[in-house]
């Protein structure tokens, strides 16, 4: 069996371009052969990829002044007609009294910005990054890896304790996933900052990525056990996902028992009642 391979943004503007080109009001049967709209807005399934069509002509296309909206009324929706030249007409009729070449710059443009919003909606093919922090005494040491598909990108910055951090971001070709980009950042070692209080912070890592699509992050961290992993990953969809991996090759029912912090877990009590830093409430 062939591997799927995330869609390009020409792939996906070239089957936005042949679903313009239809007859009438769009429908599902629209969507035949226009394989990458598919994969990226159904995952295989044509009447989920025209659904979800739908509601970006519903969130983003109603307006046919806009540039989306160009591209939707130009496509049929809501309007019909027997070509995309008819559409294109009666465009300029309704809309605008001058050039007929205005309403197709308004859609290509209006493709672009579409083919943006389908990338948007896919966690398959988005750009990610790991976050990873070792620690050893009063030093930590981070160590940032970027991957992107082989399109357009911006360099991230990088920031710790709010100084700036020069990085030159030059990329090279993944080892192991065609098409896609790589690079990898480990940083120097700073110290932990150890004059501090309960709950306050002994150092910090900021890093910024603005990608033309909104990258996934992942933080790598490790809990009393350094057996355990703590991986925490953020989605487009404004939520986060904990989970704690065991990272030895001998499954944990197998080796000693695992490691307690009996400092940290002695002062469990009612939350009501404990000492919690300045502007931290109990609800």
């Amino acid at each position: 069996m062939a591997e799927l391979k995330d869609p390009t943004r020409d792939e996906l503007a070239t089957e936005l371009r042949r679903f313009r080109r239809g007859d009438g009001k769009p429908a599902v049967t629209r969507m035949s052969g226009l394989f990458y709209l598919v994969e990226a807005l159904g995952d295989g399934i044509p009447e989920r990829a025209f659904d979800e069509l739908a509601v970006l002509y519903r969130d983003h296309g109603l307006d046919p002044l806009t540039n989306v909206g160009a591209y939707f009324y130009l496509a049929g929706w809501g309007v019909g007609l027997g070509s995309v030249d008819q559409r294109r007409n009666a465009y300029v009729a309704s809309h605008y009294a001058g050039d007929v070449s205005t309403p197709w710059r308004r859609s290509e443009r209006g493709i672009d910005e579409l083919v943006t919003l389908i990338r948007d909606r896919d966690e398959h093919s988005r750009p990610w990054a790991f976050v990873s922090i070792f620690q050893s005494g009063d030093r930590f040491q981070p160590v940032l890896d970027f991957n992107m598909r082989d399109e357009s990108w911006q360099p991230p910055t990088v920031l710790i304790d709010n100084e700036l951090i020069d990085v030159d971001f030059h990329v090279h070709p993944h080892p192991t996933m065609q098409g896609f980009l790589t690079r990898r950042f480990v940083l120097p070692e700073s110290t932990l900052q150890l004059d501090v209080g309960f709950a306050e912070r002994m150092a910090v890592l900021r890093v910024g990525w603005n990608m033309p699509v909104w990258p996934v992050w992942s933080v790598f961290s490790w809990t009393a056990d350094p057996r355990i992993a703590v991986h925490m990953r953020t989605f487009r969809e404004r939520a986060v996902e904990v989970s704690l991996q065991w990272w030895r090759k001998a499954s944990p029912g197998e080796v000693d028992g695992l490691v307690s912090d009996g400092a940290i877990w002695a002062e469990r009590r009612d939350p009501n009642t404990m000492n919690l830093p300045e502007g931290w409430s109990v609800s």
